[in-house]
């Protein structure tokens, strides 16, 4: 059923709400809309109402919520979830609103409990590990995109929480793993950045005045620089594997020694967990300006800004440029984003990414070589 000519307002957000660890995981999207409620249509309990068959309201929880855009004659997959609730607000005896919560495809991964079975799958790829642990929750084939992955790993007895081992093979991969605007989940090994073209090549430049830009909200652009990205000394292990630890002196002699731990890694050699930890520190071993966020009011450009929000996908890179008051060179820098907001009402629509330093990329010719600093199996003092 469309619910369009009802809705008030709504806010999507997907992907992480910021990026600021160097083993980035996602978070569940989710989905508020808040709708007209004045003719008690969305009330469970008016058996009444247009959305009753056979007597049973089908206004329940567990529904599939489907949130599209159109815009110059395309239409955008924004959200796809299943309804947490139905909340009833009556304001007056003539308004009403009900507001749906949603949450994605992360809620119904999370609630799939497994036995364990024999081990199975030693030296498989952790894109066909990906494929094995939907497969054994009977996940359709047409709700999922899956890139082959670039890390084998140990076997598994697929038990336990379905989502929690997703995630786990796609942080021991460096990838990533999260659901897009259709609804679907979608893993990328750890080379997509470097591989895919949405991801390794600018798909807009976001700027504040120059020629060929397109406008982002005065001060809607988050600038950091700190110390929560420092990283100079990592341990990393496999499961049943020896700790790995890479270092760079020079940072800890700078900053004193910030440490990244990790012991729950899938990768079946310690040789795969040496190149984890030594990539950690050669992209965390600085601090580094960063844009965290950038807020953009399409309204200000329809016509160019429109396909951009309603486009844009996690992963997707882009060029944004800042020309701080006071003068000197401007600040430009590549970045991919890792998290998407959209707030709409019949006003206004707002849409908010989180960013992530495209500098954060995993070489193709570098993670498995070694990196000076490394201290190999004899840990620290």
């Amino acid at each position: 059923m469309d619910v369009s000519d009802w809705v008030r307002g709504l806010t999507i957000r997907r992907g992480a709400s910021r990026a600021n660890t160097p083993i980035l995981r996602y978070e569940p999207g989710t989905c508020t809309v808040t709708l007209d409620n004045s003719d008690r249509r969305f009330d469970p309990t008016h058996l009444d109402g247009p959305y009753v068959s056979g007597g049973r309201t089908q206004v329940t929880p567990m529904r599939v919520v489907r949130v599209r855009a159109a815009w110059d004659g395309h239409t955008y997959d924004l959200f796809r979830g299943y309804i947490d609730s139905w909340d009833i607000t009556w304001w007056d005896p003539d308004d009403s609103e009900a507001v749906l919560q949603v949450t994605d495809a992360f809620k119904v991964l999370a609630n799939y409990q497994r036995p364990a079975t024999s081990p199975v799958g030693h030296g498989e790829l952790s894109g066909a590990r990906i494929t094995r642990i939907l497969d054994s929750i009977n996940w359709a084939s047409s709700d999922r995109i899956i890139s082959p992955g670039n890390t084998s790993l140990q076997p598994t007895t697929l038990e336990g929480e379905a989502l929690a081992e997703l995630q786990l093979v796609a942080d021991s991969d460096l990838g990533e793993f999260y659901v897009d605007g259709s609804g679907r989940v979608v893993f990328r090994g750890r080379y997509g950045v470097s591989l895919d073209e949405r991801s390794n090549t600018p798909q807009a430049v976001f700027g504040d005045g120059g020629e060929g830009e397109l406008p982002y909200d005065r001060g809607g652009l988050t600038i950091a620089y700190g110390d929560e990205q420092l990283i100079n000394l990592a341990r990393i292990s496999r499961v049943d594997g020896t700790v790995q630890i890479a270092q760079d002196l020079a940072s800890q002699e700078k900053y004193l020694i910030r440490t990244f731990d990790r012991s729950d890694l899938l990768m079946d050699t310690d040789t795969a967990a040496a190149s984890v930890a030594d990539w950690i520190v050669s992209i965390s071993k600085e601090p580094e300006l960063r844009f965290e966020n950038i807020t953009i009011t399409p309204d200000l450009d329809p016509d160019s800004l429109y396909p951009q929000v309603l486009a844009r996908e996690i992963g997707d890179r882009i060029t944004i440029v800042r020309r701080p008051p006071g003068g000197g060179a401007p600040i430009e820098k590549d970045v991919w984003i890792r998290g998407i907001t959209h707030e709409a009402d019949p006003e206004q629509w707002k849409t908010t990414w989180a960013l992530q330093s495209a500098s954060k990329t995993v070489s193709l010719f570098t993670l498995d070589s070694p990196v000076a600093g490394r201290l190999d199996n004899y840990g620290l003092a």
